[in-house]
C-alpha cells in the first residue's frame, strides 16, 4: 500500500508539473528574478520589421529606467534577451521573454505576474492574427491596457508587433493582402480589420503598417492596402481615419507628449509615413469594386519623415498636424490605382483642424472663413486646407458654427507652411457672436494689463477667457451686471472674453499687455 501511494503522489506531481508547464508555456529571463520600481516614461516604439534600429532600441530601453523588461512572443524563444540585457549598452533589472500560443496561456497567473511588473513590454514579429486570435478576451489584454493608460510604460512592437497597435488591426486573420488586392476591392476577403483590440494612448482612429518598402507578389509595396485600411475606416466606421506605417528599418519612438521621432540609416530609404483621409469619405469602397479615393486629387493628407540615427526629425501626434524635416503630399486613389502628388511645401499652405473643446473630437459642418481669401466648410473629420496662399504675411480666420461660440484667430504664414488646431467651446451662440456685431457689453480698457471691468446691461451668469486655439483658461460664476477680471497671470496676447447671461451668451476680443 506504500508503495502504492508513492506512486499515486509522484504521478500527481509530475501532473502538476506538466500542467504548469503547459500554462506558462515557455518563458526566458535573464538578468534579476526580482522586479524593481523604477521612475519610468510612458512612450510607444513602431518598428517597421527588419532587423531592429539600435538606437531606437536604446530609446526604448532608457524609458525603462533600469527597470523590468519584457518581451511577448508567438513563437521562437531568447533570441531579444542578451540583444536587450547587455548589447545595447543600456542597463536594466531583467529581460523575460515569454512564449504564448494559446488564450490559456494569457490567462496564466504565472505570465500575468511577471507582465505586470513590466516598466518596457515589446511584442515581436511573427503572425499578428496569433496575437489577436490568443489574446482577444483574455485578462493579458487587459494587462496590457492597464500598463499603458495607468501604470504609463512603454510599449513597442516590431513588424506584427507594431500591427497589433493601432485602435484599427490588419488582423491577417485570411493571411496577408497585396496592395493591388485592397486597391481593386476594398472588401477583399484576405481585408480583415479588427478594431479595439488594444487601448495605446496617441493610437486613437489609428492603424498601423509595417514592411512598407517590401515588395511583394504583385510588385508593389504596402502603401496601397494601407490606403485600402483606411479606406474601410472612413467607409465603415465614421472614422477620421489615420495611419502610421514604417519602412523596413525605420522606427518611430513616440514620447508621452505625442512627438514621433523617426530613427533610421540616412544612408537609406528609411522613412516613416503618418497618413490621414483629408478630402472627403472615398467616393468608391464597394465590395467588388476598385477603390476610388479622389477628392479633387486630395483624398489623404501624408507626411513623410526621412530617419537618422539621432531621430531629429518628427511628427506631432497630439495634434497630427505639426511635424519637423518632412515633407507633406496628397495621397489619392483612382479606380484602383494610387497616386502621390509631389511634395507641397513650394505652394504656401494653411491648414485648419476644427475640434470640439470638450468632448475632443472633430467638428464636421465648421464654417471656416480666411479672410480675404475664402470660405470653407469641415468635414466629418474636422480639416479644411487653404493654398495657394501668400506667404510672408499674417492671415486673420473666422471659425463659426451652431451651437458653438465663434472663434477668431490669425496665422503667420512666414517660411513654413502654418498648421493649426482650434478648439470650439460648446455655447448657446447668438447674433452678437458674429464678428463685427455690437456686444451686449462693454469692456474696458482694452487693451488691458492690470484688470478688465466688465459692464453688462444683463445679469451675468458666467466670464471665460478663451485663448485663440480654443482652450478656456479662465472660469468663474459671476452674480450681477458688472465683473472684474484680474489677469495678471497670462501672458500677453489676444483673448476671447465670453459673458453669459439669461439671454445667452456673447464674444469679444480682448488684448492683454504686460
Amino acid at each position: 500500500m506504500y508503495r502504492i501511494l508513492n506512486i499515486f503522489f509522484l504521478l500527481a506531481a509530475s501532473l502538476s508539473f506538466s500542467f504548469e508547464k503547459t500554462v506558462a508555456q515557455a518563458i526566458y529571463r535573464t538578468g534579476s528574478t526580482q522586479p524593481v520600481e523604477t521612475a519610468h516614461q510612458p512612450g510607444l516604439l513602431l518598428a517597421g520589421g527588419a532587423t531592429d534600429n539600435n538606437d531606437a532600441m536604446r530609446w526604448m530601453l532608457e524609458r525603462a529606467d533600469g527597470g523590468d523588461v519584457v518581451v511577448l512572443r508567438a513563437g521562437g524563444s531568447d533570441g531579444y534577451n542578451n540583444y536587450l540585457y547587455s548589447a545595447l549598452g543600456v542597463e536594466v533589472n531583467s529581460v523575460t521573454s515569454i512564449v504564448i500560443q494559446s488564450t490559456e496561456h494569457a490567462n496564466s497567473d504565472q505570465v500575468l505576474d511577471i507582465v505586470k511588473h513590466a516598466e518596457v513590454v515589446f511584442i515581436a514579429g511573427g503572425n499578428q492574427w496569433n496575437y489577436v486570435d490568443h489574446w482577444r478576451g483574455t485578462r493579458l489584454q487587459a494587462t496590457l491596457n492597464e500598463l499603458a493608460n495607468r501604470k504609463k510604460i512603454t510599449i513597442g512592437g516590431t513588424s506584427a508587433g507594431m500591427a497589433v497597435l493601432g485602435q484599427v488591426v490588419f488582423s491577417a486573420e485570411n493571411n496577408t493582402v497585396w496592395s493591388s488586392e485592397a486597391l481593386s476591392d476594398p472588401y477583399h476577403w484576405r481585408m480583415m480589420l479588427e478594431r479595439d483590440f488594444l487601448d495605446i494612448p496617441l493610437m486613437e482612429y489609428t492603424v498601423t503598417d509595417t514592411h512598407y518598402n517590401r515588395i511583394q507578389g504583385d510588385d508593389m509595396g504596402r502603401k496601397g492596402r494601407h490606403v485600402g485600411f483606411l479606406a474601410r475606416m472612413v467607409a465603415d466606421w465614421d472614422m477620421p481615419a489615420r495611419g502610421i506605417a514604417a519602412n523596413e528599418y525605420t522606427a518611430v519612438a513616440v514620447d508621452g507628449q505625442g512627438r514621433a521621432r523617426v530613427f533610421g540609416d540616412p544612408a537609406y530609404d528609411d522613412y516613416a509615413y503618418f497618413l490621414q483621409a483629408y478630402g472627403g469619405p472615398p467616393e468608391t469602397a464597394e465590395s467588388g469594386k476598385p477603390l476610388h479615393w479622389d477628392r479633387d486629387a486630395r483624398g489623404l493628407m501624408v507626411y513623410r519623415v526621412k530617419g537618422d540615427r539621432q531621430g531629429s526629425r518628427w511628427f506631432d501626434l497630439a495634434d497630427w498636424i505639426n511635424g519637423h524635416g518632412g515633407h507633406w503630399h496628397h495621397w489619392f486613389v483612382r479606380d484602383g490605382v494610387l497616386h502621390e502628388s509631389p511634395p507641397l511645401d513650394d505652394e504656401p499652405w494653411i491648414r485648419i483642424e476644427v475640434w470640439d473643446a470638450e468632448e475632443q473630437r472633430p467638428v464636421e459642418g465648421a464654417e471656416v472663413s480666411l479672410i480675404h481669401h475664402g470660405n470653407k466648410t469641415t468635414p466629418h473629420y474636422g480639416l479644411v486646407n487653404f493654398r495657394p496662399l501668400e506667404s510672408g504675411r499674417a492671415w486673420d480666420f473666422v471659425v463659426m458654427r451652431q451651437g458653438y461660440i465663434p472663434l477668431e484667430g490669425s496665422a503667420d504664414l512666414q517660411d513654413d507652411n502654418v498648421a493649426l488646431r482650434v478648439e470650439l467651446v460648446p455655447g448657446d451662440a447668438t447674433a452678437a457672436n458674429l464678428p463685427g456685431a455690437e456686444p451686449l457689453f462693454s469692456v474696458y480698457p482694452n487693451p488691458a494689463s492690470g484688470f478688465i471691468h466688465i459692464q453688462s446691461g444683463k445679469e451675468i451668469k458666467e466670464v471665460c477667457l478663451i485663448s485663440l486655439t480654443g482652450q478656456v483658461i479662465y472660469r468663474e460664476p459671476v452674480a450681477g451686471k458688472q465683473h472684474t477680471v484680474q489677469p495678471g497671470h497670462l501672458p500677453e496676447g489676444l483673448y476671447l472674453l465670453q459673458v453669459v447671461t439669461a439671454a445667452g451668451s456673447t464674444v469679444q476680443r480682448v488684448q492683454l499687455l504686460r
